[in-house]
């Protein structure tokens, strides 16, 4: 079994529309706290990349929507790494509530190992050893 990181995070008034219920766009907003504290808690925080010359600008996202959050509420957000190539890393981060399995969000984002000239280079060996053991079974790893 593959590990999951999970990280907390209540949800604010200004996370939250007019009907009371998370705007749909900042669940991917959840989901980037959600890859940060991810890679900070694997000992890669984001800083560190940038300060090697590396970035990691998000190539795609896709959220599918299964149920809502309001205010208040606190979401369990669960990480994997869903894909893992030379120089890309996706990752999903479910959303739901404690004690609840079934998630209300699934978020897929794949990242784009960059350097400072925007040209793609290999995702570091550091970072592929710290995340390795969160690559989900049906994950690609070229």
């Amino acid at each position: 079994m593959p590990r999951i990181h999970e990280c907390r995070y209540r949800i604010s008034y200004a996370d939250t529309d007019r009907m009371d219920r998370v705007y749909y766009a900042n669940y991917l907003v959840i989901a980037e706290r959600a890859r940060t504290e991810f890679l900070r808690d694997v000992g890669h925080p984001y800083r560190e990349f940038e300060r090697s010359g590396s970035f990691f600008p998000v190539r795609s996202c896709e959220v599918r929507y299964y149920g809502f959050a309001s205010y208040d509420d606190e979401l369990v957000c669960r990480s994997r790494i869903a894909k893992m190539t030379h120089a890309t890393l996706a990752i999903v981060t479910d959303m739901c509530r404690p004690g609840e399995a079934k998630p209300l969000v699934v978020a897929r984002v794949e990242l784009a190992c960059v350097g400072e000239n925007g040209r793609p280079r290999a995702l570091p060996d550091a970072l592929r050893a710290a995340v390795d053991p969160y690559l989900a079974p049906e994950a690609r790893r070229d």
